[in-house]
């Protein structure tokens, strides 16, 4: 099983990269782009992730899940969801195309001078849907290095042709878009050819109802994840200004650091659990984990607190000033919904994933129904508190369904401390305090939690613990 973890390493590595270099493209694009453009691209990219949903209706994960069926016939198999996907994802583009005035401005508010760059988004939907696919399907195959060079390559048009384009031609947030396509195209192709045995003409009906069968209910569940992270940036767009979602999409940018962490966590944590679930002491062992983490969220979520104001003006320049506050904010969801695997471990392990959609839906609908009620009267302000409130929700209604199945109880009142230590931040931000004030703030507070994990959490023996997961797993 070592070639497990190895695989799991490249895979990380590959889909990481695009979202450090988004990160590194902020100063640039903050710098050259108004805030009002700005505020456009992170619309328009914000709904690509429902428009992927509607288009492939996620039929990929169906046709993955039959990929290793004894006696199935792959190339008829491949070639059903390759068919499927083009058909849908045609339709789509169809359809949005010919309706993209009433979508981009109606609904989404978009100003004329932005429908060329959603009519290149519109036009990219076949591409993308098909090369997830196509990448998805590489991944089964067990070609991890394929995957990754055709992932970096990808992502080096893409970022070429949207630098080029900002920075020498000046061409807008369209340039943006033209470099997504274009990489998207290019991956389609390269994915295609290392996939070229398994495609054909098949078409199965039988097989597309078993795929379909186990596609749609999962899409609750996804169309939640998306609304939780899109519907707030929406609404800020059409209810309040461009600008202020450019300046609220610079903090969500910043903030997705945690997204970083939540990806090394998700890697290591699925063998780690089966591992040791069995085991007398893991009980013990997973609130030390939850621990130690949960106090490594709090430091980070300290340092974004004191120095939000800094962090924004190395990654953008006082025109996003204001994202400072947001980012503090964004700290509580982001760190709930990273400590999403420990609440769901009991879920997991007794096989009842039905909650994992329960409690995704319930959040979303929290999160929606208190955005229309605090929208007009907070500002940006709500977006950040309602999907705080909604993974706030969605991690205790996990947590509170696996604590039924296997008996665990974790120190979750450290992720209450969390929260405490963002709202102080918010304040300490709002008093305008130096920044040497702030300095001496965080020192203090960082040795005294630094003192607590070295008395209260043995890390030798965690560290350890997950060495052995490792090393019995690939014994195994």
């Amino acid at each position: 099983m070592f070639r497990f973890f190895k695989d799991f390493l490249i895979y990380g590595m590959a889909s990481l990269l695009g979202k450090i270099a988004a990160i590194f493209l902020m100063p640039l694009y903050t710098n050259i782009l108004t805030k009002e453009e700005y505020g456009a691209m992170a619309l328009i990219t914000s709904v690509q992730g429902l428009i992927g949903l509607v288009s492939n209706l996620n039929i990929h994960s169906g046709i993955a899940r039959d990929y290793y069926e004894k006696g199935i016939d792959r190339k008829r198999l491949v070639s059903t969801g390759f068919i499927s996907i083009l058909s849908l994802s045609l339709s789509i583009m169809a359809i949005g195309l010919m309706t993209r005035h009433f979508w981009g401005e109606q609904v989404l508010g978009l100003d004329a001078r932005f429908i060329p760059a959603f009519t290149v988004l519109l036009l990219n939907v076949p591409a993308g849907s098909l090369m997830s696919y196509f990448a998805i399907l590489t991944r089964f195959r067990k070609q991890p290095v394929r995957f990754a060079v055709g992932s970096i390559i990808q992502l080096i048009i893409q970022l070429t042709i949207s630098i080029v384009g900002v920075v020498v031609l000046h061409a807008g947030i369209i340039s943006i878009f033209l470099g997504m396509l274009a990489g998207e195209l290019f991956a389609l192709v390269y994915f295609a050819i290392l996939n070229r045995e398994h495609i054909g003409f098949h078409f199965d009906r039988e097989i597309l109802r078993r795929a379909l069968v186990f596609a749609i209910p999962t899409l609750p569940a996804i169309l939640a994840g998306w609304l939780d992270s899109s519907m707030g940036q929406i609404l800020i767009g059409k209810h309040i200004s461009m600008e202020e979602l450019g300046v609220y999409s610079v903090a969500l940018s910043i903030a997705s650091v945690f997204t970083l962490i939540s990806t090394a966590l998700q890697n290591v944590w699925a063998p780690f659990l089966y591992e040791n679930y069995t085991k007398p002491d893991f009980n013990k062992l997973i609130r030390k984990l939850f621990g130690i983490i949960s106090l490594a969220l709090i430091m980070i979520t300290l340092l974004f607190s004191m120095f939000s104001r800094e962090v924004v003006l190395l990654l953008s320049n006082k025109g996003y000033i204001d994202a400072g506050k947001y980012i503090i904010l964004l700290c509580i969801p982001m760190s709930f919904y990273l400590m999403f695997p420990f609440a769901s471990s009991g879920v997991s392990l007794s096989r009842d994933t039905k909650y994992i959609g329960i409690s995704y839906v319930a959040g979303s609908c929290v999160n929606l129904l208190f955005l229309f009620m605090t929208i007009s009267r907070l500002g940006v302000l709500a977006v950040p508190l309602c999907l705080a409130a909604s993974r706030i929700l969605s991690f205790f209604m996990l947590y509170s369904a696996s604590e039924r199945k296997i008996g665990y109880r974790l120190p979750v009142h450290l992720l209450l401390l969390l929260i405490l230590v963002a709202v102080a931040g918010y304040i300490v931000v709002s008093l305008q305090l130096g920044l040497l004030t702030r300095s001496l703030i965080a020192v203090v507070t960082v040795s005294l939690l630094a003192w607590y994990v070295s008395r209260h959490f043995d890390l030798e023996s965690v560290i350890a613990s997950f060495k052995e997961s490792q090393f019995n797993t690939s014994e195994t």
